[in-house]
This record gives C-alpha cells, structure tokens and sequence, in this order.
C-alpha cells in the first residue's frame, strides 16, 4: 500500500499545482457573465492527464474510473482548446494528452482509482474552492482517499492543503506535496450543543427546502457554513462543521449521485471519526458501477449528531 499511496499523493499534488496555476492565470473577473467555462475544463483535462498518467506509469493494471474522455478533444473544432491544455503540459504531445484523459475510461468493478480531476466548477471559475479527488476502490469497499484542496488552508500562512486516509489508519491533512501530515478528528459536538451545516454557495442537486426545514427545526444550534464541491469533507473532517447533506432534488427523481463525488471524502471523513450514509441511513453501495444506484442522498455527519439528523429528514421529507 505504501507504493500506492506515494503515487496517488504524488498524482493528486502535481494535478492540484496545475489546476492552481491554470485558475490563476485564466480566470476573469468577467467569465461567469460570459458563460465561459473554458478555464475549468482546461483544467478538467489537464488534471486528470496528469492524474491517469502518473499512476498508469506505477501501476498499469489498475483501472481508471474518470469523470473525462477525449471524445471531444479530438473534435476539429476543439483544436484550439487542445492547444491550450498542451502549453500547461509542457512536453506532452497531442496525442500523449489525449491518450493519458482516455486512461481514466475503465471498468468500475474489482479493484479500481476513481477520479475526479475538478471537484466544484462553479468555486473554480469564482477562484474560489474546489477539489481534486482521487479513491481507490476494491470490491465496493473505499480503501484510499485523497483530496487537493488549492485553495483551502491549514494555517493563514498556508495556501492549500491535502487531505487524505487509508482505511484502518486514520485521517490527515498535509500541505500541498503530501508533507507535514497532522491528523485530524470531526467535531465533538453533540445534537444538544451547535450544529453547523456544511452548505453550497450556490444550489445545485441539493435539496435546500428540506435541508432549510431541519435546519429550521434545530433552531438557533444550527448554522450554516458555506463551501464549494467535496472540500466539504476536509472541511468536516477537520471539526471545522458538523453535517453535511446532499438530498435529492424533487425535480430530479432519478437523480442518482456519482462514486468520484463522494469516495475519497467519504474515507476521509469516516477515518477522522465521522459517519457517512444515505439520506435513509444505508451505507453507500459503491459495487453498482459509476454511481451510487442503491442510494438516495448522501448524509455526512460527525457522527454524534446523525442519528437525530436523519429522524429530522425522515420527518420532513414527502
């Protein structure tokens, strides 16, 4: 395991460089106004090449389960964006990037990575938060996970961090090469005590009415925290909040959440002495392939205030 996870730490922290340094030199004050998601999905592509080719070079036998194909890259009309994912690849050929992107199209089944190389494209473009997360899966149980936080910090003098766990061993937080690894522990809190939810900046699949419903039914213990994309996790899982829920949207009945959306955080959260379920309080069912099919909702909690947060949904829901 050991040569895994230098890998994957390795993999996860070149990506997370990259993606900061392509926020940084592409976003405009004005590309929201724009519609122009151009910035996020260089950095799509570009992270997870990087990703798929540095642990393919390790480890060839494993399959990639990624959120990207090249399908469009190879397009005429993409030329232009090829070109610009190639000035941050320096060295990389065309065709060595759009082989590497075409590595993450594995099998989910057996032992696998998922990956999700930008976590939050709305935090990305606001130059705000967002993830890079990579898991390692084997027979529907999360063995690995690590997320690259750009954007979110330790301490003031820091810039970024990444959180990882391995199953068995704990969760830590490390800076933005994998060094200085300090374990971390969810909040103590208990239902009786505050209750900070962990919320979106902006809605997207959530459920904000009955989130808004139990928030309310908790009264003035609850609070909300706002954070894009799976830094959530790591913001959990270092006691920062206490609940995070991701309830389906009643005007997506069929809506059902992604493995690269929740299985690196998941780990973290659950090393740091946390608990994951679904809005019902199953454990997530990551043997169903690229989603959680067996699922409604995710429930993410520091554990001691689940039980009651899960009542809460069960009462409120329709």
């Amino acid at each position: 395991m050991n040569k895994i996870f230098t890998t994957a730490i390795k993999a996860v922290s070149k990506s997370a460089y990259i993606c900061k340094e392509i926020q940084a030199q592409l976003i405009k004050e004005d590309a929201l106004t724009k519609e122009d998601r151009s910035p996020v999905t260089i950095a799509d592509f570009a992270s997870q090449a990087i990703i798929c080719r540095t642990l393919k070079a390790e480890f060839p036998e494993i399959p990639i389960v990624g959120e990207e194909d090249a399908n469009s890259l190879r397009q005429k009309e993409n030329k232009i964006l090829l070109e610009k994912i190639g000035k941050f690849l320096t060295g990389w050929t065309e065709e060595e990037i759009l082989d590497a992107i075409d590595q993450g199209n594995g099998e989910a089944k057996g032992r696998f990575w998922t990956v999700d190389p930008i976590d939050g494209t709305k935090g990305f473009l606001r130059g705000e938060q967002y993830a890079v997360a990579l898991a390692l899966i084997e027979n529907g149980q999360v063995q690995m996970g690590i997320l690259g936080c750009p954007n979110l910090n330790r301490k003031q003098d820091e810039s970024g961090l990444i959180a990882y766990a391995i199953k068995g061993q704990g969760a830590f937080t490390a800076d933005m090469d994998g060094k200085n690894a300090h374990p971390v522990k969810v909040s103590q809190n208990s239902a009786d005590e505050l209750i900070r939810f962990l919320e979106s900046v902006e809605a997207a699949h959530a459920n904000h009415g009955l989130q808004g419903q139990i928030m309310d039914a908790l009264g003035e213990k609850a609070q909300s925290v706002r954070f894009d994309s799976q830094v959530k996790y790591a913001v959990l899982a270092q006691g920062i909040a206490e609940v995070y829920l991701r309830l389906p949207n009643e005007l997506k009945p069929d809506y059902r959440e992604k493995i690269w959306d929740h299985a690196a955080g998941m780990i973290i959260v659950q090393e740091a002495g946390g608990r994951v379920t679904d809005m019902f309080g199953k454990n997530l069912d990551f043997t169903q392939g690229k989603k959680l099919l067996n699922n409604r909702g995710i429930m993410v909690s520091n554990g001691l205030v689940h039980d009651e947060i899960l009542e809460l949904i069960n009462k409120f829901k329709k």
